[in-house]
């Protein structure tokens, strides 16, 4: 033992920490067990006073603390004037202890981790079932992916600095009177204008520079600067309405373009780089990084973008900013009192109508064979949608005869068309009773039915108990299983089909943990909203005259992304033609729009739809051989050709 204490260190200073950071925390058991099956040779290493390297002698052997580099200078906090490894590793401890993630329940701690690796944000490493290997490590939990920092974030401040660059251009070449109106005017567009010309981006560029002088793997906590520089510009605007801000910057186009001399191609280029600069930074950048926002500011989990409005308080603490910083929309004016005319009577809940007749009709002509025409029989949607839609794990497992599989369907189709619907803008009533539903919560709320609703309340758990009964035959039929069958159920009578009867397996009655009105509310709703809309835009079609529920029927829809059911429009509604003659308009969106909804809403509100054949236990998908639950089916690969050919066949009887 004492040769062995008196033996010559061979290690240069600091190598057994480095050792230990690259490994991880692990506890003494395991490094003993670890010590047990490598074997292996003890080497020491040498300090880095008392006959230094450069003498060509060994050094004097020591022993690190168990805290790493630095030894007690590290856990006390002194020696921070140190060179070398130690001295890097007190300045990365103590920057990381200047801030605290707020103390959070083990559920919302795990739902956040889990949105964090999910592949739409990226934000933590995703090892799939080696996952486990993260609370092995240290800080293995809260590492984010070099890649998110190093370039989504990047990517962020990029666009946020070319947004601010070009809303102080529309200043600068703005005529001399309108800026004048911009320095005092009391609307909202000066006020926008100004907001963004003072945002400043020397913060958030020292916070980013900040953080490429931490040598170890960056962890949430780290990121705390840089999230709340970030957010605290973006938040001042964010609530005035992220969808009305293109609306506003179309308006301040307009204004200035109305001056004679004004530079209208030059306006023209720079108020459209606004506009797709601005969907960036929602899309990309108060979206992308909300779970970091979120993991900061919040003790509980709260989905995209209800988390906006359910965490107002705890967001402005966070970034430091009061409710009389943020940028609000005006209270419209109470309008003109108007005569009374007669209105064209709201339809019947969930009743099968023209609409809903036509509405399946049209389905049929944009997914041929899909089996729209034939719902009674209950086709399977999977193979055709799941190659289009790319749904989460769950919706796989749905039986042809759940009638959850065509909600989903109709749902997705529907999200697709509201994309372009938030480009209309629609007029908004003088007076709203408290807690009143409206058109624009509907298709902001809709996503979370397919995010929220159904891939977590219902997928999750469908998932689980199909694989326990895969795995035990009888699962289904214990007390567990009963509860875990019952539980869905109660699901369906909750968010998706009032009329729903099922013979109760157990008694309990769970509770409702949506934070949404039921779908069928706002299937009725929208139905009878978008049924005025379209009668008032039937009348006024011929002369093009003005409407009062909605402000531009008359123009070419517009989807900032296309998708799906967008790209099939344009087919059926001749979306090249740009001129004012076109069918591709807002109104006709609409009318497509409130045909599909028609639809879903008598699936799911009429009692005598095909939805309420079924036997209520056929819940998930069962193989033929064994009677096993059964994952999967072959996808379809016709859907475009089909459509396509379909297209040719109208065209060509069309012609004769």
């Amino acid at each position: 033992m004492a040769e062995k204490i008196n033996g010559t260190a061979d290690w240069a200073p600091g190598t057994l920490d480095k050792t230990r950071k690259n490994i991880g925390e692990i506890s003494d058991r395991d490094a003993a067990d670890m010590a047990k099956k490598l074997g292996g040779e003890v080497l020491y290493e040498r300090t880095t006073s008392g006959g230094g390297g450069a003498s060509g002698k060994a050094g004097r052997i020591v022993r690190q603390p168990g805290g790493g580099a630095g030894g007690s200078a590290g856990r006390n906090g002194a020696g921070s004037g140190n060179s070398g490894v130690g001295g890097m590793g007190v300045s990365s401890a103590s920057r990381r202890r200047k801030e605290d993630l707020p103390v959070i329940s083990k559920k919302a701690a795990g739902l956040m981790d889990k949105l964090m690796m999910s592949s739409e944000y990226k934000i933590k490493p995703n090892y799939g079932v080696f996952n486990f290997i993260r609370s092995f490590q240290k800080n293995g939990m809260e590492k984010i992916v070099p890649e998110f920092y190093e370039y989504t974030i990047k990517q962020a401040t990029e666009h946020m600095e070319v947004f601010i660059t070009v809303i102080k251009t529309l200043i600068q070449i703005a005529p001399s009177t309108y800026k004048a109106k911009i320095a005092s005017g009391t609307e909202s567009k000066f006020k926008f204008l100004r907001n963004v010309a003072g945002w400043a981006m020397q913060p958030i560029k020292v916070e980013y520079i900040n953080l490429q002088g931490i040598t170890e793997p960056l962890i949430v906590a780290d990121l705390i600067p840089l999230v709340r520089a970030i957010y605290k510009p973006l938040i001042t605007v964010y609530y005035y309405g992220n969808t009305k801000i293109p609306k506003l910057i179309k308006e301040i186009y307009a204004d200035e373009a109305a001056y004679p001399d004004s530079p209208k191609d030059k306006l023209s280029q720079f108020a459209k780089q606004a506009i797709t600069e601005w969907l960036y930074i929602e899309t990309e950048v108060i979206k992308k990084l909300y779970p970091l926002l979120m993991r900061m500011c919040s003790d509980t989990y709260e989905v995209y973008p209800t988390f906006f409005n359910s965490k107002v308080g705890e967001i402005l603490k966070f970034v430091g900013l009061h409710k009389f910083d943020l940028l609000l929309p005006e209270k419209p004016k109470e309008p003109a009192p108007e005569e009374k005319k007669a209105k064209a009577p709201p339809p019947e809940k969930g009743i099968k109508d023209s609409t809903v007749i036509t509405g399946l009709k049209i389905l049929n002509q944009m997914f041929p064979d899909a089996g729209f025409d034939r719902l009674d029989e209950h086709p399977d949607l999977y193979p055709y949608f799941q190659p289009l839609f790319h749904f989460k794990d769950g919706f796989n497992i749905l039986s042809p005869e759940n009638p959850i599989q065509v909600i989903c369907v109709l749902q997705h189709i529907i999200e697709d068309c509201f994309q372009g619907c938030r480009n209309i803008r629609f007029a908004e009533p003088a007076e709203q009773k408290k807690g009143a539903d409206n058109i624009t919560a509907i298709m902001d709320d809709w996503s979370a039915y397919r995010e929220d609703t159904f891939e977590q309340l219902y997928c999750e758990p469908l998932c689980d108990l199909v694989n326990s009964v895969y795995s035990q035959p009888d699962f289904d039929k214990s007390h567990i299983g009963k509860k875990m069958i019952t539980s869905l159920l109660w699901q369906t009578t909750y968010h998706y089909m009032p009329n729903f009867k099922f013979e109760q397996l157990l008694l309990e009655h769970p509770t409702d943990e949506s934070k949404y009105r039921p779908l069928f509310h706002r299937t009725d709703f929208a139905r009878k909203f978008f049924t005025l809309v379209i009668n008032e835009c039937d009348q006024k079609a011929a002369a093009k005259a003005t409407c009062s529920l909605i402000e531009n029927p008359w123009e070419h829809y517009k989807f900032d992304i296309p998708n799906e059911v967008s790209k099939r429009l344009d087919v059926l509604l001749g979306a090249q033609n740009k001129t004012a003659n076109t069918t591709a308009n807002n109104a006709n969106l609409l009318k497509y729009t409130l045909c599909f909804i028609a639809v879903l809403d008598w699936w799911i509100n009429n009692p005598g739809s095909p939805a309420y054949t079924t036997d209520p236990m056929h819940i998930w998908r069962v193989s033929d051989a064994d009677g096993k639950p059964q994952f999967s089916v072959p996808e379809r690969k016709d859907q475009n050709k089909l459509f396509a050919d379909g297209i040719r066949a109208s065209y060509q009887k069309s012609a004769k």
